[in-house]
Order: C-alpha cells, then structure tokens, then sequence
C-alpha cells in the first residue's frame, strides 16, 4: 500500500511538472488551421416545421453551399420549451465540431424554470436575425384593434394562444398584459399548432410571427389586430397593419436569433465559426430567407453578440420578475 502511495505521488508531481514545463493542454492541441470534419451536427431545441427549425435550415443550408469540406445537418431536439435541446448541448463542452441555432427563449427560459443552463454556458458566433411578433384574430372575431383586446378583456373572459411559455409568443401576451389586458392563455407546442387552434375557435387570439400569419391573412381566415414590431412590416399584404404604439400601447416586442458553439471551445474554432457563418449571410439562401420570413437582418458576432445577450438578459430579467 505504501509503495503505491508513493508512486501516485510521484506521478502526480511528474504531471504537475510537465504541465508547467509547457506540456500541450486540450486547447493548444487545436492547430491554427483548425477546420471541423465530417458531419457537423447544428442542434436546434425546437421541433421541425417552426421558426427555429427553419432558422437553422437556412444557416446550415448556407453554410453547406460553401463546400468547406464538411457537412451541417440539424439535428432537433425539442421538449421542455428548449430545455431539452439546450440541456443536452451542454455535453458538447469544448466541441467545435457542432453548432447550435438558438433564439429568444434562451434568455427568458431561466428565468422562469430551474435550468441547468444559461446562455453564458455555450459560446456566442453570431446573430443573423431580428423577428417579432403580430396579433391575429379569426375574421370573424369582434376585435379589430389590440386596444379591443385590452378593453374587452376587463369585462369579459378573453382567451389567447401561445407558443410556449417563456419565448416570443409570451412575450407578446406580457406587453398587453403590461398594458391592461386581463388574458387567460392555452399553450400550445408549436405556432402551427396556435393558429390550428386559432381555426378551431379554441382561442380568440394570438401571437404569431409575421411569416407564419400572412399566408391566413391573404386566404381570409385570419385578421391582424396589431403588430408588436418597432415600425410597420416592409410588405404589400401586411404594411397597412398598425403597430401596438400607434394603437396607444406601449408594447414592443424584438427577437433575436443566432448561433453559438459549445462552451469552452479554442479561440481559432470560435473565429473559424464567426468567419464561415458571416461568409454565409452573403448568400442568396440567406438574403431570401430575410425577406421571405419578413426578418430584419443582423450582425453581430463574437463579442458584441455577447454583449448584446448580456443587455438583453437584463432587460428580459425585468419582464418575468
């Protein structure tokens, strides 16, 4: 037993001199002409068919029109509002061979629930995208203004949809509480699923994002009541729609969407990642999706993309205290 001890010992203190003699740790294994190989997972913590599903799409679609030698392919992990998704990519700790497309929920997710995960444990690439949020009602309805909402809602029952708790769609039902409105609201799992119900005459109401109402709005089954954007949609069907603030409501809603590596990846894998994704953005793929999803762009990597988070989180922290 002694001999052993000894010789654990002095192993140790081997390995701690070696280390201190510049033996190569984990990272500066990673060479400076690091590329990933292979198949490139991009997790995105929401099922197939939403908005984030097809942000993460569109980016792995332009990433692999580059052909860097390797290949992005999304990989959905939905449940829990994203908390399965994002609680699973916290084992990629230091990969840089996978990616994860993120949005809003990341920050408003913990601070509702107790997560194992914040957005500060993965590492911030870039945002490629703003987005909010618009009012919809069936044409039916007797709304035709979100301020009808607000003062109907204090009399009467009103009922209102929701994609999730804690993302863009919770967002929106916040700012017309903030201003107001007594709403009782029914989650659903998916926007698909809010403007299903929205038809079946379950919910009076909805959030929705300009892309997924704009197609119902043109059929005619569904109206807009409001948007909750900064200034009116650059757009022939949905131009003519008010924002909340002109409605006299003092309600703004703006998303984020982006992507971040694992925790604690190499600096040359973090700048690879920026690089090749900023490349990607200057694509038709990405310049279609802008417009399609009726998207503001935007830039900001690295830093600033964290800085961005850290002001938002702040922000977000004051909405569901």
């Amino acid at each position: 037993m002694k001999s052993r001890l000894l010789a654990g010992t002095a192993l140790a203190a081997a390995a701690t001199l070696l280390t201190s003699c510049g033996l190569p740790t984990a990272e500066a294994r990673i060479p400076d002409d690091w590329t990933p190989r292979g198949s490139v997972p991009a997790v995105v913590a929401f099922a197939p068919g939403g908005g984030s599903d097809r942000s993460a799409r569109v980016i792995a679609q332009a990433l692999n029109e580059r052909e860097l030698g390797f290949d992005v392919n999304v990989e959905n992990k939905e449940g829990g509002s994203g908390a399965v998704g994002w609680s699973t990519f916290l084992a990629e700790e230091g990969n840089g061979n996978t990616l994860l497309v993120a949005e809003t929920a990341l920050n408003t997710l913990p601070q509702v629930y107790d997560v194992p995960f914040t957005y500060r444990d993965f590492t911030p690439l870039v945002m490629f995208a703003r987005d909010s949020r618009m009012l919809v009602a069936p044409v039916d309805s007797p709304f035709t203004t979100c301020t009808d909402v607000i003062e109907t809602s204090k009399q009467e029952r009103v009922v209102s949809g929701s994609s999730g708790r804690t993302g863009a769609d919770a967002l929106a039902v916040a700012g017309l509480e903030d201003n107001g409105a007594v709403l009782n609201v029914v989650p659903y799992g998916s926007t698909g699923e809010v403007i299903t119900g929205l038809l079946g005459g379950q919910v009076a109401l909805a959030p929705a994002s300009a892309a997924a109402a704009k197609p119902y709005i043109e059929s005619g089954d569904l109206k807009p009541l409001c948007t909750l954007s900064p200034q009116r949609f650059d757009d022939p069907v949905l131009g003519s729609v008010p924002t909340a603030k002109e409605q006299g409501i003092d309600a703004e809603v703006v998303l984020w969407r982006g992507v971040f590596g694992a925790g604690g990846i190499a600096p040359v894998q973090r700048e690879y990642w920026i690089d090749q994704i900023e490349a990607a953005m200057d694509s038709d793929t990405y310049r279609d999706y802008i417009t399609e999803d009726l998207l503001e762009p935007a830039d900001l990597s690295g830093d600033d993309f964290t800085a961005f988070l850290d002001d938002y989180d702040q922000q977000m922290a004051e909405v569901f205290q």
